[in-house]
């Protein structure tokens, strides 16, 4: 028999015995299948992803000057519960510190006051958040109740500027009817008339300025959203009013002697053109919606991958990665120490067996099972929770045997340098807790700091996590330089249980 049979002889006979060994636990492969699936089950019937509603206090000061549009307000709220309005910020703080309350909001006394002397009118909103996600979301409700409030301001603003076009459109008629005036007597030769005229518009300009300026500043900005870069948009109505007053001035030279006025008659009739383009503005102003004028930009999302995607699928490959390496590390980390508290390294260096041949044969049975227990594992995700698979199942495929590897290697990377059972399973949970927080699990990768990030990448899961949602829920080809960076990671580790199981093997 040559030396390859007798190697492949040796690690088949290794594999066979741990297989056996686990297949003689039924409970352990029972606990091994059911218990991931369950706590993916548990999580996704338990988790509702409903936002948090908070019971409230507004405190509207004595004296307030908006204390009716806030109680009117109040009611549109979203994300809390309106619990009771009182005077005193004191009184809330008491109720919000003795628990009573979750929220307090303080509302100023003289908005308009504040405006005026040049400073914001401030909200406060206290809690008692320990939280950083309470925290923020406590933040994105603060952000959400100023921009409705701000939107809620123009919304009013643009209502007012609405009902005030249609008197400004009978100003603006008055103004049409003498430039028209004005444009004909200086057809006709007449400068005494077309003086008078002008004097008329010009009454009527001023009028009409005033009343531009006070009601439609709102729907002056929407119009600002043209591009004044381009010479083909038409000037804003602010710019109308500019080039009639600047005609008139030049009209107002003319000497009302002299023979002809074909230029002065084409200025008249430009003036006519630019109150026409001021009265179809007014016209459109009738017609517009006041909340869209507050608000004209809204946000769109859309889901270029064709599949909606739930909380629950977001973090399920990352659970994925988790179990399975945790699995791969507890099973692997109790191989080598159990070898060495039980006496069998003895037996192993006396026998015809290298320590490579004893690696190397767990190695194998611990991935055919690990294997088989990912192939149920992801069946149930699959078809239970019915979580998307947008990708390649071949990369999927890969992408798991990878990890399961450098569990594996990691779990006998622990194992040979604990002298306990014990101490191999504190290294294991020690692996799992910083799983959780280190492999973009718990916290997104780029919320960590970068020498933090070195830890991350020290732990087979980061890897699994980073090309499993990839794979499934982004429907991507597995990325090479993270498959070879985790595969060339657990080929370092294994090196290492290796060199060190030869080592105690030969100090045995």
């Amino acid at each position: 028999m040559n030396n390859l049979s007798e190697f492949l002889i040796r690690v088949s006979a290794f594999a066979r015995k741990e297989v056996a060994g686990i297949i003689r636990q039924p409970r352990l492969v029972a606990i091994l299948i059911l218990g991931p699936f369950l706590i993916l089950l548990i999580f996704g019937l338990g988790y509702t992803n409903q936002e948090r509603t908070l019971n409230t206090i507004i405190v509207i000061p004595t004296g307030s000057t908006i204390e009716e549009r806030i109680t009117g307000f109040a009611d549109r709220l979203r994300g809390v519960t309106l619990f009771d309005f009182v005077a005193t910020e004191t009184e809330a703080d008491k109720r919000l510190d003795d628990r009573e309350v979750d929220l307090v909001v303080v509302t100023p006394v003289d908005p308009l006051g504040d405006i005026r002397a040049g400073r914001h009118a401030t909200l406060e909103f206290h809690h008692h958040e320990i939280d950083p996600l309470e925290q923020l979301y406590v933040s994105t409700l603060e952000r959400a109740y100023i921009e409705a409030i701000n939107r809620e301001v123009l919304t009013v603003a643009a209502d007012r500027g609405k009902s005030q076009a249609g008197s400004i459109n009978e100003k603006v008629q008055d103004a049409l009817t003498d430039a028209k005036a004005l444009q004909l007597d200086l057809e006709r030769g007449n400068g005494p008339a077309a003086l008078r005229d002008l004097e008329a518009l010009a009454e009527d300009m001023q009028v009409l300025t005033f009343a531009l300026s006070d009601g439609l500043a709102a729907y002056e900005g929407v119009e600002s959203l043209e591009d004044e870069t381009n010479p083909d948009q038409p000037q804003s109505i602010f710019g109308n009013i500019a080039e009639v007053e600047r005609l008139m001035a030049s009209l107002a030279l003319l000497d009302e002697t002299q023979g002809s006025f074909a230029a002065e008659a084409e200025q008249a009739a430009t003036i006519v053109a630019e109150l026409t383009l001021i009265d179809l503005f007014l016209e459109e102003i009738q017609n517009l919606d006041s909340r869209v004028v507050a608000r004209p930009f809204k946000g769109v999302v859309s889901n270029l991958s064709g599949v909606e995607l739930g909380p629950i699928d977001f973090y399920v490959p990352g659970v994925i990665a988790l179990l399975l390496q945790h699995i791969s590390v507890s099973l692997a980390a109790l191989a080598i120490v159990r070898e060495m508290r039980g006496g069998s390294i003895e037996l192993f260096r006396a026998a015809p067996i290298s320590s490579f041949e004893t690696l190397l044969g767990k190695s194998i049975s611990y991935l055919v099972l690990t294997a088989i227990l990912a192939a149920i594992l992801t069946a149930l995700v699959i078809l239970g929770l019915t979580v998307p698979m947008l990708g390649s199942w071949t990369g999927y495929a890969v992408v798991i045997l990878a990890l399961l590897f450098t569990s594996l290697s990691l779990g006998f990377a622990l194992s040979v340098v604990s002298r306990t059972d014990t101490q191999a399973v504190q290294y294991s949970m020690i692996v799992l807790l910083a799983s959780i927080f280190f492999s973009g699990f718990f916290i997104a990768l780029h919320r960590l700091a970068g020498s933090v990030q070195l830890v991350s990448w020290l732990l087979p899961a980061t890897y699994g996590t980073f090309l499993l949602q990839d794979v499934m829920l982004r429907g991507l080809p597995v990325n090479p330089l993270v498959l070879i960076g985790l595969l060339l990671y657990g080929f370092i580790l294994f090196a290492f249980s290796w060199w060190r199981l030869r080592h105690k093997m030969a100090s045995v």
